[in-house]
């Protein structure tokens, strides 16, 4: 400020002097001018230095005094870790389980093993010694009684289920018997002999087929010594009735001599129902056209008066011995089905009751043993017979006649029939027993 002071006053003083510099004075005047600044220059630098070094110091101090806290309060840190660790208490390491090997576990199976099993014949022997201890009287009759109870129970129970089930049979028994015949074959015989003998001997061959394989699928297991029935009954919405009947009987016979009985009782059927029902029944035709077929057109009067014909078609066959149980000492069949038209001899529906017939009849046997019997004992004398077993299906069909008659008399063709189907038996036993 100084400088600048002379400089204006010489410069207001030599303008007062002269009005119009020289260049001379100029250039001393710049370079004056620069010396000053430069001076000024070097007296900033001066204060800025005296100022900021003790600033630089200042913060100096303060960075160092930050560090050695740091540094103590880092060794103090370390020293208490060091202390706390030192301590602590030592934590325990956790031990390994020993794995089994394979072969140890087998052992401990077998073993475990073993004494169950040992237990298990413990057991056994005290039930055995139980069974085979001899029980008091009071206390055989009452474990009777309790075990008779249970068993009653049980009995009754799987009764009812059954009972259950077989309503549900029964109704399809009855649907399935009011379809028809399964072994039925539609049949129609022209007048002439030469294409009835052709129809009847293609039909032949099948017919037994079919009767045969129909019999072993329908034939329940039961023992063949033992006689059975079973009857199925059914009105259709048309009026007819459809019946079915099987059973199993035996004769102590042969099944050549029980065959030749069921030929006579065929070829002479109508003698033999009117001996039996008290009907009239004759004989239409008599048309045997080969050995096993023969052919019943038959016409009966009821006490009644009621008028019923059928016609019927019979195919028989006999084997002297087969490789099938019960074959190996005879087999007989008998097959019969009714014949849908006949041009011959047609039916008359507005003047008698058409009845159609299906039937199949085996004949097989089986071994049993002789007794000989005296007054008051009878003992097996060890010799062995046959017992043949004859066993029967039937199928019939009563047509709802196609014009009027009272109830009772509706009522006595249906008993009619059921009574037809039993004379066979009656007269197979008569018979069988005149020729013993």
């Amino acid at each position: 400020m100084d400088v600048a002071g002379r400089e204006s006053g010489k410069s207001s003083s030599s303008g007062s002097e002269s009005v119009s510099p020289t260049p001379d004075s100029v250039t001393h005047a710049a370079t004056r001018w620069l010396e000053a600044m430069n001076e000024l220059n070097a007296s900033d630098d001066e204060v800025h230095a005296a100022v900021t070094a003790p600033r630089v110091k200042k913060e100096l101090h303060l960075v160092t005094s930050r560090m050695d806290s740091d540094r103590g309060a880092g060794r103090k840190h370390g020293f208490q870790e060091n202390y706390d660790n030192a301590n602590a208490a030592p934590k325990k390491r956790v031990k390994r389980k020993h794995r089994k090997s394979t072969i140890d576990i087998r052992k401990e199976e077998i073993a475990k093993l073993l004494k169950e099993l040992a237990h298990l014949h413990t057991r056994m022997e005290q039930l055995n010694a139980r069974a085979i201890k001899p029980c008091t009287a009071d206390e055989t009759m009452s474990e009777a009684a309790t075990a008779n109870r249970v068993l009653r129970r049980v009995i009754q129970k799987q009764q009812r289920e059954v009972t259950q089930f077989h309503a549900l049979m029964s109704e399809y028994s009855l649907f399935s018997t009011g379809v028809g015949s399964p072994i039925h074959q539609e049949i129609h015989l022209l007048k002439d002999n030469e294409s009835r003998l052709a129809t009847l001997a293609t039909t032949k061959a099948h017919a037994l087929e079919m009767g045969a394989r129909f019999l072993k699928e329908r034939c329940p297991r039961i023992n063949p010594y033992k006689s059975m029935r079973e009857d199925h009954g059914y009105e259709a919405p048309n009026g007819d009735f459809y019946a079915t009947y099987f059973s199993t009987y035996q004769f102590e016979s042969s099944v050549k001599k029980v065959f030749e009985i069921l030929l006579g009782h065929f070829s002479s059927i109508e003698i033999c129902v009117s001996e039996k029902l008290g009907n009239v029944t004759i004989r239409e035709d008599d048309d045997n056209l080969a050995p096993e077929i023969s052919q019943n057109r038959l016409v009966s009067t009821t006490i009644g008066g009621l008028r019923m014909e059928s016609n019927t078609v019979y195919f028989s066959h006999y084997e002297e011995e087969g490789s099938e149980p019960g074959h190996e000492h005879g087999y007989g069949l008998f097959v019969a089905d009714f014949i849908d038209e006949d041009e011959r001899s047609p039916y008359h529906p507005h003047e008698r009751i058409r009845r159609d017939f299906s039937a199949v009849l085996e004949l097989t046997s089986y071994p049993i043993q002789l007794h000989t019997s005296t007054k008051n004992t009878s003992s097996c004398n060890g010799d062995e017979g046959r017992i043949v077993v004859v066993t029967r299906w039937v199928h019939s069909r009563v047509h709802h006649p196609q014009y009027e008659i009272p109830l009772s008399g509706w009522h006595e063709m249906r008993e009619n029939t059921e009574r037809w189907v039993q004379t066979l038996h009656q007269t197979m036993l008569e018979r069988n027993s005149t020729m013993i």
